[in-house]
């Protein structure tokens, strides 16, 4: 245990840091300044964003934009929008949420211009469409040094730390509904991530595209129960989270600057707009033009934070199933003040608490198929963008070997490791998770801010194609840079752009 306790103070400590002022000020202004850059985008094209999901273009080399959609909602919707929540409203008070949902539509702008750019710059590997962050650092600045760093550590945190808070979240989830061991259940959730990884892409994105449609209906479902259970509170809720948000709260604690920080964490958190999680899935897609696969990311940050964290939010505050650090204690279920009593902070006990008070003992039950779902979904997803990760560092001519080698062995060692964090404490896995997605992101978006001018010029190009009411297809003829695979462009997009030069002449 020294060890464990030693690795839990050094992420700690680096958390302190890492997840300080300074995001505070990278996410929300990186959304701010994006969103302004792109004409408030998310508002204008909100249709536009949901409909892209559904196009139904796919290849041998691609998947269809709607599985690519569910692969980066299977990570999206995850721990974060159970747990991390409930962590948010225990250490932020309801204000949380407030800013959580803003910085849900912010980021959103932060997604787009990731997702746009990974498209943009993806590339055949294999028979593969490959990208995210190190393909745009390479191809599109000629970083190729930051591009490896950015490899190795996008490697590192999504394979081995994410997948940490994931984990043990599923294996506490039933061995608080049913007293399963946890080490019984990380040794299952290990087997079959192994099972389903080992299919690739394909298989990945096709379990993705069955349970994430099916476990958003149901969550969805659960809180509209609520909802009209305690229809008479909502008002008060609603005043009490907005109060929260803008100032300190006498019954709740905390203050706005907790409340921030706590709701853009666990926003970022949830959604991982901004560290490149979302791109790798995003790059997968066959697509007529990049910013298509920006948009229907775009709406999947909505979906993720907007939609599901508010949900889970709802729940908690309506029952009243929370306390906060600042002393607040819920009367919404007896053992709450149990829980205070021992100084136990937010997690998947207060929702399990708040759904059971329409649905009695079945609830901790019921929330430990969502977290298994939910979890498990996000486990698979992460495999993914490790594996893209690792493909970079091995591209190119002659390796074929290699990075078939590279790609079984994190096949079943990613594995390993998930079982690992599912027997570890809960603070070290929350701590890890952190620590990783942090550092994701500042090296991510750090990036994307020299990319921003061409993510923009994508942008204007589809605008324009949709105010002549074209259905927009990307032409590197027209518009391109050093680094864009103008050939493989071209065969994706040969009918429309021989049309163009048919019509031209």
């Amino acid at each position: 245990m020294g060890f464990a306790n030693a690795i839990n103070s050094a992420a700690d400590f680096l958390n302190g840091y890492i997840w300080g002022i300074g995001m505070l000020f990278l996410i929300v202004g990186t959304g701010l300044v994006f969103t302004v850059g792109l004409g408030f985008f998310q508002f204008v094209h909100f249709g536009d964003m949901w409909k892209r999901i559904f196009d139904k273009q796919d290849s041998d080399s691609g998947i269809s934009s709607f599985a690519s959609f569910c692969t980066t909602m299977a990570m999206r919707i995850g721990t974060g929008n159970i747990a991390g929540v409930a962590v948010a409203l225990y250490a932020g008070g309801p204000g949380a949420m407030f800013w959580m949902i803003i910085a849900g539509m912010t980021n959103s702008a932060v997604c787009f211009v990731e997702c746009t750019l990974a498209s943009l710059y993806k590339n055949r590997i294999d028979g593969e469409y490959r990208g995210g962050g190190p393909y745009c650092a390479a191809r599109g600045l000629g970083w190729k040094k930051y591009a490896a760093f950015m490899a190795v550590i996008f490697m590192i945190g999504t394979s081995c730390f994410m997948p940490a808070a994931a984990t043990y979240t599923i294996c506490d989830g039933f061995r608080n509904a049913i007293g399963v061991p946890m080490w019984v259940v990380a040794l299952l959730v290990a087997l079959l991530l192994a099972l389903i990884v080992i299919g690739g892409i394909k298989r990945i994105s096709a379990i993705a595209s069955m349970v994430v449609p099916f476990m958003t209906i149901v969550y969805m479902i659960i809180t509209l129960i609520i909802l009209i259970a305690h229809i008479g509170e909502i008002p008060a809720v609603l005043g009490n989270v907005i109060s929260s948000a803008f100032g300190k709260n006498a019954v709740f604690g905390g203050g706005i600057g907790i409340a921030i920080q706590q709701g853009v964490k666990r926003g970022t958190f949830s959604s991982a707009a901004g560290m490149g999680e979302a791109s790798p899935t995003a790059a997968a897609a066959e697509t007529s033009h990049p910013v298509k696969q920006g948009m229907a990311n775009a709406a999947g940050v909505w979906l993720d934070t907007v939609v599901v964290c508010t949900c889970s939010g709802l729940m908690m505050l309506l029952t009243d199933c929370f306390n906060t650090a600042g002393g607040y204690v819920g009367s919404g279920h007896a053992e709450l003040a149990t829980m205070a009593a021992a100084g136990e902070g937010g997690g998947v006990k207060f929702v399990q608490l708040a759904v059971s008070t329409v649905v009695g003992n079945f609830a901790p039950i019921l929330i430990a198929i969502m977290l298994l779902l939910f979890s498990f979904t996000c486990l698979i997803s992460y495999y993914y963008e490790a594996e893209s990760a690792a493909i970079y560092l091995f591209e190119g001519s002659g390796k074929e070997r290699t990075r078939k080698i590279v790609t079984r062995i994190m096949q079943f060692g990613m594995p390993v490791l998930v079982f690992i964090w599912g027997i570890i404490e809960s603070g070290t896995a929350w701590n890890l998770s952190d620590l990783a997605l942090g550092t994701c992101t500042w090296i991510n978006v750090f990036m994307l801010w020299f990319l921003f001018p061409k993510a923009r010029a994508m942008y204007k190009d589809y605008e324009r194609q949709m105010k002549a009411g074209i259905e927009p297809y990307y032409n590197p003829d027209v518009l391109s840079w050093d680094g864009v695979d103008k050939a493989m462009w071209k065969e994706i997009n040969a009918k429309q752009i021989a049309a163009e030069n048919k019509s031209s002449k």
